[in-house]
């Protein structure tokens, strides 16, 4: 079979995740291209529909190990009919945990068959000057990765002769899913104080790049300084979007987890094929 076209399909609040699938994507070398980008609230609900004459990648950043829920309730609105599917996990250099069989599970319940699956890096949300994890990742060779990576699975594309009798690809993970320590300590972190990223007031421009950056409209359009915690996935988008810096995390429990977090993402992790 060919590569005729590519859709792609991703949540990427920062753009790392993006970045990654766009490399990916040129690499496959496929005839047309349409991307249905789904960080936006506002784009998730018009997102429904069946795709069937093209090769499919589906992306999303990891949290906390598992696929974040805005992602998965994108994914869950599209269907597929024996579609090949691309599987990418974006990570922040500690581990990607158990949401690369996640996404698997969730592509096969859609209808998909996946072909080939990655785990790759880029700078962690929680990245600061002062906490750096992963930073400026996904570098040049990460994204150079990325293309010889799209490259392998055109060449796998044109050695299909069928579809179905296609052998399984195989992700690591644990069914049923682990749920990881951190984010057990976030959510009871978040039950007796509002851990979402903070204005500082007196750096504040109100140029509103903050609420324009936010997936989940969770910060208010008349008074930046209020942030709903209810949707506020702590994705962090908000801080690296704001020129000044007056966006940042101050919870002091949030800060300990995130200086542990950091210690372990000291080592260079590289990007994991599964073909």
């Amino acid at each position: 079979m060919d590569i005729e076209s590519i859709t792609c399909v991703y949540f990427s609040p920062t753009g790392t995740t993006r970045r990654i699938v766009e490399n990916i994507a040129s690499g496959m070398q496929g005839g047309r291209a349409e991307v249905f980008d789904c960080t936006k609230s506002s784009r998730r609900s018009g997102i429904s529909r069946v795709l069937r004459d093209e090769v499919v990648i589906l992306a999303a950043p990891v949290y906390y190990g598992r696929i974040p829920e805005p992602a998965i309730d994108c994914f869950m609105k599209i269907s597929a009919d024996k579609t090949p599917a691309v599987l990418v996990v974006v990570y922040g250099n500690r581990a990607y945990d158990d949401a690369l069989i996640e996404l698997y599970d969730i592509a096969v319940a859609r209808g998909f068959i996946p072909i080939a699956a990655g785990a790759f890096i880029g700078e962690h949300s929680y990245s600061t000057e002062s906490l750096p994890m992963a930073t400026d990742r996904p570098d040049e060779e990460d994204l150079g990765a990325a293309r010889e990576f799209g490259s392998a699975i055109r060449n796998k594309v044109l050695g299909i002769a069928s579809l179905e009798a296609t052998a399984p690809i195989h992700v690591p993970g644990h069914r049923p899913y682990v749920e990881p320590e951190g984010l057990y300590r976030l959510r009871k972190m978040r039950e007796n104080a509002p851990v979402t990223p903070e204005t500082d007031e007196s750096l504040c421009t109100r140029c509103n790049a903050c609420i324009e950056a936010c997936p989940q409209s969770a910060i208010d359009r008349i008074d930046v300084t209020k942030t709903d915690r209810s949707r506020c996935i702590l994705c962090c988008a908000c801080v690296k979007a704001c020129p000044v810096g007056a966006r940042r995390l101050i919870e002091p429990a949030l800060l300990l987890l995130m200086r542990k977090i950091q210690e372990l993402c000291r080592e260079r992790k590289e990007r994991e094929y599964y073909l």
